[in-house]
């Protein structure tokens, strides 16, 4: 039979001298009936649905209801199985699959191990960068404030060895004042760049604005803002990070951008806050930018403060047509972020 042919029908009969139409069958199909199955005077047999195998058809007569006779007609029958239920197709079926599961495999193996490789390489540069930061911060100290307690020492000195006229007093006081007061200016510079006062006392959207036009008198490039109101939107230690995105990016934009136009724009809807830094600097290609400088810890640090808030970040540049940062941050229901 050809394969896939499941629907049997045998067709037969018997010779009789007397009267055929007495005479009575039976049949079965050897290998999938246990018993015989009485057709009466039917000479046609039927079958549907029949498993691939082999199988022998026999089939009895008697004259009318008498003792059947003691041979039997034997046909043999092989029921092909279709082709996806060879055994050969199933092997390679089977073996196809455990390839396409192998590989799956070793392609996920793979994005772990990259994945890994990324965290691990952001893990180096942040602890360089935390270095870095430490190296400066010393630097500062010593180059800095220490220089100017240094003088101050050493005029509160001068002035009590030598005494001297109240006019030449006065000059030295003067001295020392100057000192001091740069001294105090160098001390809140550091703190600031260690932790903004602005953040803690007069909230983060006021913070991000000190950002911006601090940038602006500092630079020639022309800032401009909208920032909606973002005070409730994070609890109190995670606004650091949301203030940290913002003042990288104005950063950028002064180091690196050599542009004369900025926007910062924060706009707050219902599910979502959007935070946008765009300048028509001279561009760059994000995807071949590596190592320091634009492409490197700075967009890094970035991406990774917006992972932590739950939000994405993306980068849109090309040469000569500026940089757009775009920041989106999910909110859930009432506007406020919860970790």
């Amino acid at each position: 039979m050809r394969p896939g042919q499941f629907d049997l029908e045998f067709q037969y009969t018997a010779l009789s001298l007397v009267d055929s139409e007495r005479i009575v069958f039976r049949y079965k199909l050897a290998g999938l009936d246990e018993n015989w199955v009485d057709a009466r005077k039917r000479r046609t047999a039927y079958y549907s649905h029949v498993p691939p195998g082999e199988y022998t058809f026999q089939v009895q007569a008697a004259y009318d209801d008498r003792a059947w006779s003691d041979s039997n007609v034997h046909l043999a029958v092989i029921v092909l199985p279709p082709l996806y239920r060879t055994w050969w197709f199933e092997t390679i079926v089977f073996l196809l699959a455990v390839g396409v599961i192998y590989f799956a495999w070793r392609k996920r193996v793979s994005q772990l191990e990259e994945a890994r490789d990324v965290q691990q390489a952001f893990s180096r540069q942040l602890i360089a960068s935390q270095e870095n930061e430490r190296k400066r911060i010393a630097a500062e100290l010593h180059d800095g404030l220490g220089q100017h307690l240094v003088m101050i020492k050493s005029l509160a000195l001068i002035s009590l060895n030598n005494g001297g006229t109240e006019a030449a007093g006065k000059d030295r006081s003067g001295e020392i004042s100057s000192e001091a007061s740069q001294a105090l200016s160098e001390v809140r510079e550091i703190a600031y760049n260690l932790r903004p006062y602005q953040l803690d006392r007069l909230g983060l959207t006021k913070a991000v604005e000190g950002v911006i036009t601090k940038a602006s008198a500092a630079t020639g490039i022309a800032f401009e803002s909208e920032i909606d109101q973002i005070d409730d939107v994070f609890p109190k230690e995670w606004e650091i990070n949301f203030y940290r995105i913002v003042q990288e990016s104005v950063n950028n934009v002064i180091k690196h951008s050599q542009a004369t136009q900025a926007s910062v724009t924060v706009c707050r809807a219902a599910d979502e806050l959007r935070l946008v830094v765009r300048d028509n600097g001279n561009g760059f290609i994000p995807a071949e930018t590596t190592g320091s400088g634009r492409g490197g810890f700075g967009l890094i640090g970035i991406a990774e403060r917006s992972r932590l808030l739950q939000g994405t970040a993306k980068v849109e540049s090309a040469p000569g047509q500026g940089t757009a940062i775009t920041i989106e941050i999910p909110l859930v229901e009432g506007g406020r972020n919860e970790r």
